[in-house]
């Protein structure tokens, strides 16, 4: 379940994360219990279901179906047929009032489950047998193989048109909400979370690429279970020829859209010059209130916090797929699931590229993400329009007015890992040359530590702060749970801080 007292329900990308983040102090078995419970609530394409309705909620959402049942039932005098159709289709959900609803307009968890299976599927630790007890086991009448390779090929089919080409607005790109709006159909769920843009980065620029690198090691490791593409062949949905039906036997295709996909984070990236960064944070301070300003303009002049240029990966794209500039917290996902230090090791990446996606965490608010005695807030819109920040006025759930907990120990997390990479199993740096990295992240780690601890908070799913006598101070968020799910994934971070060499 996601939390108690608002969300006692299950929650499928609450649950994957929650997986991905415990691994290194979960049993296995638990992987594979939040596999199959996911499996077992697939939609019939292959959609991961985001969350039930259950009780007085399921109740609500049935009563607006069969409301708009009646609506057509009533206006449809002259088609009969239709009429018919309707009547009988609302009588259908009068009967079953309560039954469970499954919520599937949510797209990052498609993504995701391949990189849960994945990691499962090719740890060692996990004897063959338990993993063929994974796969053969059922849910609701099929094999989890069979639903395995049904949200595959859901995954394939996404992102094919952009491995087609690999223009912008070829991205996975969300649903229209209504004429002017795009759907919030990713982790940032409030209707302005994503600044109203269609193509998330964090869909695009972080998951889908692991999705099809995942994809490779699941049939690889399928391969190494026994199971060849013809016996794969005949658990793949039939309905429909996807590339999966190509890539079990066609490796090399699958492989170019790997690569293809690799290229996506290009789309995000954003450069401003010192002059940009000053006169726009100088015209979202002189927008907000005037305790406001104050506040945040003794913040620069005590920071110098705007001298410098500022690159990050934009929170989303326009559905003309121009960048909508927010710096936000989502490359925190990214340091959790890469190997960036890995890489630096064996030199196809250099430190400056993985200390440049850690620079907004660190960089003083308002012009980066970070707050003392807070922590890193989850957006910062001063370089966007004014219709973002008043929109974000509006709905500050995911706005510069908050830090969520989530983001705050998958940055931690992310940090540790980077960090241990560096070192040997004596302690000792693998490379004399990664000093200076390693004591970078260190101090990205320590700042963001001492700030979130300082707050007093850090156990919240989120909370935001007030300005009063000219000091910011921290508050609890209104409707955040006390309960989360995401609070047990503190004991991982306190695992991962526990480990590392000093």
């Amino acid at each position: 379940m996601a939390g108690l007292p608002n969300f006692a329900t299950y929650f499928g990308r609450d649950g994957m994360m929650t997986a991905l983040m415990m691994q290194p102090i979960w049993r296995p078995a638990m992987s594979a219990h939040v596999i199959a419970s996911v499996l077992r609530k697939l939609g019939p394409h292959g959609d991961v279901s985001h969350e039930e309705a259950l009780g007085e909620q399921a109740i609500r959402e049935h009563a607006e179906i069969y409301d708009s049942l009646m609506t057509v039932y009533e206006h449809e005098s002259a088609d009969s047929a239709r009429a018919d159709r309707a009547l009988a289709a609302a009588r259908d959900v009068l009967a079953q009032l309560r039954r469970v609803r499954e919520n599937y307009h949510m797209m990052d968890d498609e993504f995701q489950l391949p990189v849960l299976e994945a990691r499962y599927l090719s740890d060692s630790a996990v004897p063959a047998a338990d993993k063929r007890a994974l796969l053969f086991g059922t849910e609701n009448g099929a094999t989890r193989l069979s639903l395995m390779m049904r949200e595959l090929a859901l995954v394939s089919a996404e992102t094919q048109p952009y491995t087609r080409d690999s223009a912008a607005q070829s991205l996975v790109g969300f649903e229209k909400l209504d004429s002017t709006h795009w759907r919030s159909a990713s982790w940032r769920d409030s209707n302005d979370g994503y600044g109203n843009g269609r193509f998330a980065m964090d869909i695009n620029a972080i998951w889908a690429p692991r999705a099809l690198q995942a994809t490779r090691i699941i049939l690889q490791q399928l391969y190494s279970l026994g199971i060849d593409a013809g016996a794969l062949d005949t658990v793949l949905p039939r309905s429909s020829h996807t590339p999966l039906h190509d890539w079990l036997r066609d490796t090399a295709s699958l492989a170019r859209a790997i690569d293809t996909w690799r290229g996506a984070r290009t789309h995000f990236i954003v450069r401003f010059d010192s002059a940009h960064v000053r006169d726009r944070v100088q015209a979202k301070l002189a927008w907000l209130p005037s305790s406001e300003r104050t506040y945040w303009d003794k913040i620069l002049a005590r920071t110098g916090a705007s001298r410098d240029s500022l690159v990050f990966l934009a929170l989303s794209l326009d559905s003309a797929g121009a960048p909508i500039p927010i710096v936000n917290t989502d490359p925190a996902t990214d340091l959790f699931l890469s190997d960036f230090t890995v890489s630096i090791i064996a030199g196809r990446m250099q430190p400056a590229d993985v200390l440049q996606e850690v620079a907004p965490f660190v960089r003083a608010y308002p012009v980066g993400l970070f707050i003392a005695g807070l922590g890193p807030v989850v957006s910062n819109d001063a370089y966007a329009s004014q219709s973002v920040w008043d929109a974000f006025r509006q709905d500050a759930y995911h706005s510069p007015r908050v830090v969520w907990g989530r983001e705050v120990n998958l940055l931690l997390l992310g940090l540790a890992k980077q960090i241990a990479a560096g070192y040997d199993t004596r302690g000792a740096l693998i490379q004399p040359s990664l000093a200076p990295y390693v004591r970078s992240l260190h101090a990205a780690l320590d700042q963001t530590l001492a700030a979130v601890t300082s707050s007093h908070l850090e156990h919240n799913e989120l909370w935001s702060y007030r300005i009063a006598n000219g000091k910011l101070l921290p508050t609890r968020y209104g409707t955040a749970s006390d309960v989360q799910l995401w609070s047990a994934t503190d004991l991982a971070v306190q695992f991962a801080l526990s480990t590392l060499p000093r």
